[in-house]
């Protein structure tokens, strides 16, 4: 008789027989790292455009945490170190006069899951010898870390670590609130309260979607538009009160079809005859 702990196992067709694998939940750890706090991310300018960075010790405790600490449960080794030659450097009457030097790594992360052993390999890039924006000439001692840290992100990436920072979710206002509530709800003295106040936060919010829905919008068209968005909004706005997000999404759907009677019963009512009461 099996274990209770073992994995379950499947007998699959395989070329005339059948062949036992195991049947697991692929995206198990996936869903164990997925989500970041907001303590973990930050806003940053890279060329002119607004991005979401993440703290690398952020990922490195969590992998630990997971996996166990690193050179036991997992670790890297570097496979390939380079300095690539990078943009032209040119000059006042547009001679070339230098490159750019960018340092490379290639890096392999290992892992132990479940009592099997797993690997990723990824690319690590950092600037090293470039101009900057007012002109001057910099070389970052620092690169090969940077690499390295680079490189480890982007790997742990791979196995849904901080899935949410690369999906670009932080990019979503209703997203980056609710994170901001799940680490307001971590770090609360007393979380009762603190779940307990968001949920009247989404109450209220309900009640004013609803209100909007029943009685402030003139066409039925721009009522579906604004219940759909509403109701796209719903699973963000659940999860900051840690409700299921069914009874909103009805109640979304019902405030509409109200709406839509309402509309429909004034256009009815303003086909009407209406008395005239003549005064003699």
């Amino acid at each position: 008789m099996n274990s209770t702990s073992e994995k379950p196992r499947l007998r699959v067709p395989a070329v005339g027989r059948y062949r036992v694998v195991d049947s697991t939940d692929h995206l198990e750890l996936w869903r164990q790292v997925d989500k970041t706090p907001t303590t973990a991310v930050r806003e940053a300018s890279v060329d002119g455009q607004q991005i979401t960075t993440l703290d690398a010790m952020h990922v490195i405790e969590l992998a630990t945490k997971v996996f166990g600490p690193m050179g036991i449960g997992w670790g890297y080794r570097i496979e390939d170190e380079r300095f690539d030659v990078g943009a032209p450097v040119l000059g006042n009457k547009g001679e070339l006069i230098a490159h750019e030097q960018t340092h490379t790594i290639r890096l392999a992360l290992w892992y132990r899951w479940q009592g099997d052993r797993g690997e990723v390999t990824q690319f690590g890039h950092t600037r090293y010898v470039y101009r900057t924006g007012t002109g001057k000439w910099k070389t970052d001692g620092e690169a090969p870390k940077k690499s390295i840290t680079d490189a480890i992100k982007k790997c742990l990436s791979l196995l849904g670590f901080a899935a949410d920072v690369y999906y670009g979710k932080f990019d979503n206002k209703d997203y980056t609130q609710a994170q901001q509530a799940a680490t307001r709800i971590a770090v609360a003295e007393d979380q009762d309260a603190e779940i307990e106040k968001l949920r009247q936060d989404y109450a209220d919010w309900l009640k004013r979607e609803c209100d909007t829905l029943r009685h402030q919008i003139p066409h039925p068209k721009s009522i579906e538009l604004a219940a759909g968005r509403m109701i796209d909004r719903i699973p963000d706005k659940a999860s900051m009160a840690r409700v299921e997000p069914d009874k909103g999404r009805d109640m979304i759907i019902k405030a509409r079809d109200e709406g839509i009677a309402r509309v429909y019963a004034e256009k009815e009512k303003a086909k009407q005859p209406q008395e005239v009461t003549q005064n003699d």
